[in-house]
C-alpha cells in the first residue's frame, strides 16, 4: 500500500471570510510546496483539510448564518484544488476533489476533500461533530471535527480531523488548557456501524488538530524587538536561530513539557516562520503593537506508527523536531503565507506523508482500525468521553444562548445600531414600506 499525502491548512479569516469569496485563495491553499530536500513537490496531496476560525463577523455566526459563505467557499475551494491537481498531473489529466464532509459551528469550519483519482471507492462513511467551548456552551470558542475511515490496501486507518478556536489573552493559558481537555470529552463521534461505539478524538489511527489555538509568547525576549518574515534572499538559518529564542518562550510548548495539555501531539519546526499573530491587516510585515506575538495558528498530530519519543519532553527543549523514522508520519513542508493579508492573522499549512500501515496493524473493517497510544509522562490519561445526555443538554443550551445573543444582535446592527447613516438608511425603507401599505397600493 502506497503513503497518503494530507495537506492540512488552518487560518483565522479575523471574521473576513465573506471577503475571502472575492480573494485569490491560491497563496493560501496551493501554496508552492517544497520537500524536505528543497524540490518541488510535483503531485498533489490525496487529501485536503481546511480549517477557519473567525469566519464571519461574530453577530452574524451566532445568529447561524453562515450559511451561504459556507456553500460560496466550498464551490471556489473544490474548483480550486481540482485546477490545481490538473496542472500537476501527467498530460494534464483532468483530476476532481470531491468534498467529503463539511461541517461548522458558529465560526469554526472544518471541509475535508479527498482527490478522486486516488482516494475513489477506498472511504468509509464519515462522521461529524461539534461543540461549543466558551460558558454555557456557547460558541464564539469553540471545536468542530470529521473522523474518515480509509482502507489502506487489505487494512483500514482512521483519519481524525478537528477545528478549533479557543479561549484568547495571555491570561488564559489554563482556561485554554481546560477547553482542550473539553474537546477530548466532548467532542465524540456517534457511531454508524452497529459494530462500534461513539469515538473521541483520540480513538483514531491519526489525528490532527488545527486551529488558532491562541497560545502566545510569554513575552519578548528584547521589550520592544519584534519579529520579522524575511525577505527573497535571506538566510534562511540565520531567520531560524533568530526566532529561537522567541520559541523558547512559546506557552503552549511550554504546557506540553509540564504535561497540562496536547499531550501525545507534535508539529512542525516553527522557527520556519514568524509568529503568526498579531500582524497588521494588509501588511505582509509588521505586527500590533497592542498584542505580545505568538504562533498562535498551530497544526499539531500524531499517527499510531509514530515512536514515543517524538512526544517526550525532552523533545520539546529544542526548536528543531527530532527527525523520524519512515514508520512514522513524515513532513514534507510546514510554513506560513506571510502574503495573505486579509486577517491579523497569517495563515498556516503542512503537507504530511503518512506511512503505509504497520504490517501487525490488522483491519479488515473500520471499527477494528489501529488507534494512537496513551500520551507519554507526565501527561495523565486523557478524559473519558461525556454521555450522549450531557453532550445533548449542553448542546442545546449553547444553541439558544448564541440564538438569543445572536439574532438581537443582527436586528440592532440592520437597524444602524451605532452607526447613524446606517440607522438612517434602514429607517427611512422601513418608513417607505409602511407607507406603501398605509395607502393600500396592494390591497385587493
Amino acid at each position: 500500500m502506497s503513503d497518503l499525502t494530507v495537506f492540512l491548512t488552518t487560518f483565522n479569516t479575523g471574521l473576513q471570510g465573506s471577503k475571502a469569496q472575492e480573494q485569490d485563495l491560491s497563496g493560501w491553499l496551493v501554496p508552492v510546496l517544497h520537500d524536505a530536500a528543497g524540490g518541488n513537490i510535483q503531485s498533489a496531496p490525496d487529501i485536503y483539510a481546511i480549517a477557519v476560525q473567525e469566519l464571519l463577523p461574530l453577530h452574524l455566526a451566532l445568529a447561524g448564518l453562515s450559511g451561504p459563505v459556507l456553500v460560496a467557499l466550498t464551490t471556489r475551494i473544490r474548483s480550486l484544488l481540482s485546477a490545481h491537481a490538473t496542472s500537476l498531473s501527467p498530460d494534464r489529466t483532468p483530476e476532481k476533489y470531491d468534498l467529503v464532509s463539511r461541517v461548522s459551528h458558529v465560526g469554526v469550519a472544518l471541509w475535508v476533500f479527498a482527490k478522486r483519482s486516488s482516494l475513489g471507492g477506498r472511504l468509509g462513511r464519515a462522521q461529524e461533530a461539534r461543540v461549543g467551548l466558551w460558558y454555557g456552551g456557547m460558541g464564539n470558542k469553540g471545536a468542530v471535527g470529521v473522523r474518515l475511515p480509509v482502507r489502506r490496501g487489505d487494512n483500514w486507518e482512521t483519519l481524525t480531523f478537528v477545528s478549533t478556536h479557543l479561549d484568547a489573552h495571555d491570561r488564559n493559558i489554563s482556561r485554554r488548557n481546560a477547553q482542550y481537555n473539553t474537546i477530548l470529552s466532548s467532542l465524540v463521534f456517534p457511531s454508524t456501524s452497529p459494530l462500534a461505539s461513539s469515538s473521541q478524538p483520540h480513538d483514531t489511527s491519526h489525528l490532527f488538530v488545527l486551529g488558532d489555538l491562541n497560545y502566545r509568547l510569554a513575552r519578548l525576549p528584547v521589550r520592544g524587538v519584534y519579529p520579522r518574515d524575511g525577505r527573497a534572499g535571506d538566510d534562511v538559518r540565520a531567520l531560524a536561530e533568530e526566532r529561537a529564542p522567541l520559541l523558547e518562550l512559546d506557552t503552549l510548548r511550554a504546557e506540553q513539557r509540564e504535561g497540562r495539555a496536547f499531550g501525545g501531539l507534535r508539529e512542525g519546526d516553527l522557527t520556519r516562520f514568524a509568529p503568526t499573530y498579531k500582524r497588521i491587516v494588509g501588511q505582509v510585515e509588521g505586527y500590533s503593537k497592542k498584542r505580545i506575538p505568538g504562533w498562535t495558528d498551530r497544526i499539531l498530530f500524531a499517527s499510531y506508527t509514530d515512536p514515543t519519543h517524538l512526544f517526550s519532553p525532552h523533545a520539546l527543549l529544542v526548536p528543531t523536531p527530532a527527525p523520524a523514522p519512515s514508520t512514522a508520519t513524515q513532513i514534507l513542508h510546514f510554513s506560513s503565507s506571510p502574503d495573505i493579508v486579509l486577517s491579523d492573522h497569517k495563515p498556516v499549512h503542512a503537507l504530511l506523508v503518512l506511512p503505509a500501515p504497520a504490517a501487525d496493524a490488522a483491519a479488515p473493517a473500520p471499527h477494528l482500525a489501529p488507534t494512537l497510544p496513551a500520551p507519554p509522562p507526565p501527561h495523565p490519561r486523557r478524559p473519558e468521553a461525556q454521555s450522549a445526555e450531557v453532550l445533548l443538554f449542553w448542546s442545546v443550551v449553547g444553541t439558544v444562548l448564541d440564538r438569543a445573543i445572536g439574532w438581537p444582535w443582527v436586528i440592532a446592527v440592520l437597524l444602524g445600531f451605532g452607526n447613524a447613516q446606517a440607522g438612517l438608511g434602514v429607517g427611512g425603507f422601513l418608513a417607505m414600506v409602511w407607507g406603501v401599505w398605509w395607502t393600500g397600493v396592494f390591497s385587493a
